[in-house]
């Protein structure tokens, strides 16, 4: 006997996803509150990246900043903004996608494609763990879903203003953000149905509201190269590291990216669709949602095929599966609001089983990672200000570190002068006396510091005194060296 489909119907779903995605990351702020420690490292980055409204702060595009510096007024410098606007992010990522996904099909679904950004594990734990504008982009990623869909649904003026503000605030995201539109609209473009609501002359207000939205930030960037593309220098490592062509390394490179993040929603997608795959008739096509899964896969793929454009013709050798999260934000929901579909019985039941498993899992994991050995937020910086006073008078003497060192030492001491290695910190402190601090070779050594810092390489600098700064961890006796150079800087033009 054939197994009745299961119904989606819409209040008990919507309240419950709300209700569940809600607790969850309240309990998240309260767990990083109670494991407390130093900061991570893009936590730390907010420490000493947040002065004041600016259009750009660096390498980074300045929406998160711009959201932190909010934060930090109203709560101050402190661990609890810092962890807030993070779940606060993460939350809208959900609720945006849900609310996208819900017009074009039952709530059931939609709770079921949003959810299933979990299964991500740079979503589900990086993002709790570690990242901060990633969290921006995947945040602008569903809003421009969201005004994407309903563009195509209702074609209201609303719906085309929501969509160039999107545009707009997810360019000030992160630069990976923009292969997310670019697959929407091309895949769009691709069905006839859509074609008429992406070709119309109500579409011509998207670029106008974005482009007011990026026109003096994007402004900053290109005035301030040095300080804007600093992070190129990753893929350039990259190149060093591995000489062969694109083609070689390259590609391989993504697809292991790729296959870092699919794994793990292909290997649940799958057991679901062996264990309660639904015998009743109906094929895919002939469901309202169909549209949405369609769309969604063709930009899934026209992403993947520009990706692997670029990476053959840039020839990158290195590729981090967290700059493939535009490509995983559109492929994942579209294969489990499609697989959902099929699925009989407790199959959905056992979705949000695993679901919740994976919730207590990286809980725990967190709890456990910040008492490993050489955790980050588990390095003990209390000892630091001290110890550096002996080396210096740190009221007169700036100190230039990378972010991790930078951002907890700048916690601790908000009324020093600390600065990241980027290029505005020659233009800060040239002339003066600096205390550079290196983490485990980061930077390798002082000309290449002062380098990343905005001092020329073949400007002369007076060592005046050099050693090692030993700090401890709070879970083991392991110790963490810092090498410190104090230098008699030369002052810039």
């Amino acid at each position: 006997m054939t197994q009745p489909r299961p119904t989606f119907g819409a209040a008990p779903h919507a309240a419950w996803f709300l209700i569940a995605v809600s607790l969850y990351f309240a309990a998240q702020i309260v767990l990083r509150l109670i494991l407390g420690g130093a900061l991570e490292t893009d936590e730390a980055e907010m420490m000493v990246m947040t002065p004041g409204l600016r259009l750009g702060y660096g390498p980074q595009l300045p929406l998160y900043n711009w959201l932190q510096v909010a934060l930090f007024a109203l709560f101050g410098k402190s661990l609890f903004a810092l962890s807030l606007l993070k779940n606060l992010l993460l939350w809208l990522t959900y609720v945006l996608t849900f609310a996208g996904l819900r017009l074009f099909m039952p709530a059931g679904l939609a709770v079921a494609g949003a959810l299933s950004l979990f299964l991500l594990p740079d979503v589900a734990w990086e993002a709790q763990r570690a990242t901060t504008h990633s969290n921006m982009l995947l945040v602008t990623c569903a809003a421009t879903l969201a005004a994407f869909f309903w563009t195509l649904k209702s074609g209201r003026w609303a719906a085309y203003v929501a969509l160039g503000l999107a545009l707009g605030l997810g360019g000030l995201a992160k630069y990976n953000y923009w292969l997310v539109p670019l697959g929407l609209y091309a895949a769009g473009l691709s069905i006839a149905a859509l074609r008429p609501r992406l070709l119309c002359a109500r579409m011509a207000v998207v670029p106008v509201i974005a482009g007011l939205v990026l026109a003096a930030p994007y402004g900053w960037m290109l005035r301030n190269p040095e300080l804007a593309f600093s992070s190129t220098h990753k893929l350039k490592m990259a190149q060093a590291a591995q000489p062969s062509s694109g083609l070689a390394s390259g590609l391989p490179a993504l697809f292991e990216g790729m296959a870092a993040l699919a794994v793990l929603p292909a290997l649940v997608a799958l057991a679901l669709y062996l264990a309660f795959r639904s015998r009743a008739a109906g094929a895919a096509s002939e469901r309202a949602e169909a549209a949405a899964v369609r769309l969604l896969w063709r930009a899934s793929a026209l992403v993947a095929l520009v990706l692997a454009a670029g990476v053959v013709a840039a020839g990158v050798g290195h590729v981090t599966p967290r700059w493939l999260l535009p490509l995983a934000f559109l492929a994942v929901p579209a294969l489990f609001v499609g697989l959902f579909g099929r699925l009989a019985g407790r199959g959905p039941l056992a979705y949000y089983a695993v679901l919740g498993l994976l919730a207590v899992a990286v809980m725990t994991g967190l709890c456990f990672d910040r008492y490993k050995q050489t955790a980050r937020r588990a390095v003990d910086f209390a000892p630091l200000p001290g110890r550096l006073q002996q080396i210096a008078d740190m009221s007169h003497t700036p100190v230039v570190a990378e972010f991790f060192v930078a951002g907890n030492l700048a916690r601790s001491q908000p009324e020093w002068r600390v600065s990241p290695y980027l290029a505005f910190a020659a233009p800060r402190f040239g002339g003066e006396t600096v205390l550079f601090l290196s983490r485990q070779g980061i930077p390798p050594d002082l000309p290449s510091g002062m380098a990343q810092a905005g001092w020329p390489r073949e400007a002369s600098a007076e060592v005046l005194e050099q050693g090692e700064v030993v700090l401890g961890f709070d879970s083991s006796d392991k110790p963490l060296p810092l090498s410190y150079w104090l230098v008699r800087t030369p002052a810039l033009d």
